[in-house]
């Protein structure tokens, strides 16, 4: 039986597999069958097209900040009642953001489905029309592959070799079939399919300096990420190793505009491209956010003092990431207001300003191009497998670090044994903040998660004022009963549409 789709459409526009099951046995008015709509190069651009405003969407913005918002580095000023239930533990479904990440991951790997099952239709007549056509193959493995790892670690336990084949993973699709029902793999199973796209997208992306779009560095960068997550530590030291040798870190100059112009002139690895027309979401008002009324910045969230103390004063991420301004409370007037520090890692790209639009800390627009792997991550990798390791070697951890501290005006450390351990999960901190990187290594390290001191205002109610419990004292060790929820629970529309589907949370 054919399924039918519109040619000009992408996968992710269809229903996702894993939550609605559709009637595409009759051909509509205007559709063309799956065969027919992939003829040519020129289909699979389509497709392709499709592809990188999915691998766009799912790179940044809610993506990222919601498990941020979990963490311990940020105090609520205000927010929709989801965020700040996320933020309190008080969440009862994956409805405050999950479901998003969920949904999302899946639309981008039913597209990479899409162009993998059928792209080997096409015939070509010349080599330049096959290395094409590998590129855009090599691209949906990755794609595919980058969604589950995006998954793995919101949806799933920590890998461990010996326990892994008896732990529940990701429900894996590989084919595109709106009535599929399928159950979740083993977490073994679930790292067998990320390992083995990314060793068919070896096969087809070249291996070259490029930012925009996936190429082998961008493999070996997230086929780093993931062997972290497996505790393969040697080869994670191996692939970060290969990188920093690749991406020389920058000046403190050219590290500012990273941020502030995204440019990915020096160690951005992977930045896809956005254009006035291609905007994605992107994290304001979440860390921004200018109250006109009252002439101050009232963002949703707040950096804690514990953060900012984490930073030295030559430290160049510390000016870049964070900026002290006037601060107005929820609800008052100008008279309220107080200085404060507000996150500021993601200014706004002028060059991404529409008519009428502006940027800046009394701006209405701040969109910035999500940078999912940066030769950063790549210290932070190496110093971490090195400590981690069998044979830790500690000196070669602290290089790793020192190397990245110097490149961002800090001083060196000369610290070693569980207090390197601890300076190496801080310097995560410090390189990688809101970038969706926290909770993550909170749960890797099997570490709590204990909200950080809250900036101080003066006696002034910029802090929304909820029990010290929820907000400023919040800690949930890995012995409490609430650590369950640094796994997140799967979509409920997912779970009764597909009764194959075993959730995460106890059944209370």
């Amino acid at each position: 039986m054919k399924n039918y789709i519109f040619k000009t459409a992408i996968c992710a526009a269809l229903a996702l597999p894993l939550t609605t099951a559709c009637e595409l046995d009759q051909l509509p008015e205007g559709t063309i069958s799956t065969e027919q709509s992939w003829e040519k190069i020129e289909d699979a651009n389509n497709y392709y097209v499709g592809l990188q405003s999915s691998l766009r969407a799912i790179s940044g913005g809610g993506y990222n900040y919601v498990s941020e918002c979990q963490s311990d580095l940020f105090n609520e000023v205000r927010g929709s009642s989801s965020q700040n239930q996320v933020h309190e533990w008080t969440f009862t479904t994956s409805q405050f953001g999950g479901d998003a990440v969920w949904t999302g991951n899946y639309s981008l790997i039913c597209s990479a489905n899409n162009i993998i099952n059928n792209i080997d239709n096409i015939e070509v007549e010349t080599e330049e029309d096959k290395s094409y056509l590998d590129m855009i193959k090599g691209t949906a493995y990755f794609a595919r592959a980058y969604g589950y790892a995006n998954m793995v670690n919101r949806y799933c336990k920590n890998y461990d070799a010996a326990t892994a084949a008896n732990e529940l993973g990701l429900p894996l699709v590989t084919k595109v079939d709106v009535n599929a029902k399928p159950a979740r793999a083993s977490l073994e199973q679930t790292f067998q399919q990320i390992m083995s796209d990314i060793t068919k997208a070896e096969a087809l992306l070249p291996v070259y300096q490029e930012t925009s779009v996936p190429t082998g560095y961008t493999l070996m960068a997230l086929k780093a990420r993931v062997c972290l997550y497996m505790k393969n530590y040697e080869e994670a030291i191996e692939l970060a190793d290969e990188l920093i040798d690749a991406y020389p870190l920058g000046s403190e100059t050219d590290y500012m505009l990273t941020w502030a112009a995204d440019d990915a002139t020096y160690e951005t690895i992977y930045q896809p491209t956005q254009t006035v027309d291609e905007r994605v979401n992107g994290y304001a008002p979440i860390f921004i956010n200018y109250n006109i009324a009252t002439e101050g910045n009232n963002p949703y969230y707040l950096p804690t003092q514990g953060l900012m103390d984490l930073y030295e004063r030559n430290d160049v991420r510390k000016g870049t990431f964070f900026v002290r301004t006037t601060i107005s409370p929820v609800m008052g007037t100008a008279s309220d207001n107080a200085k404060g520090y507000m996150f500021y890692k993601f200014p706004g790209n002028p060059e991404l300003l529409k008519s009428g639009e502006t940027t800046g800390l009394d701006g209405n627009t701040w969109a910035n191009m999500h940078k999912p792997f940066r030769v950063a991550e790549m210290y932070l990798i190496a110093a971490e497998a090195n400590l981690f390791k069998a044979d830790k070697d500690e000196a070669a951890a602290a290089a790793y670090l020192n190397n990245l501290r110097q490149a961002r005006g800090a001083s060196q450390l000369t610290q070693t044994g569980d207090a390197l351990v601890a300076e190496m999960k801080n310097e995560w901190v410090r390189e990688m903040v809101g970038e969706g990187f926290r909770l993550d290594c909170l749960k890797r390290w099997n570490d709590p998660v204990k909200r950080m001191k809250p900036q101080e205002f003066g006696g002034k109610n910029i802090i929304l004022n909820l029990t010290p419990e929820q907000q400023t004292e919040l800690e949930v060790n890995p012995t409490d009963y609430l650590y369950y929820k640094m796994i997140w629970e799967l979509p409920s529309q997912d779970t009764q549409a597909n009764k194959n589907l075993v959730g995460n949370w106890p059944k209370n």
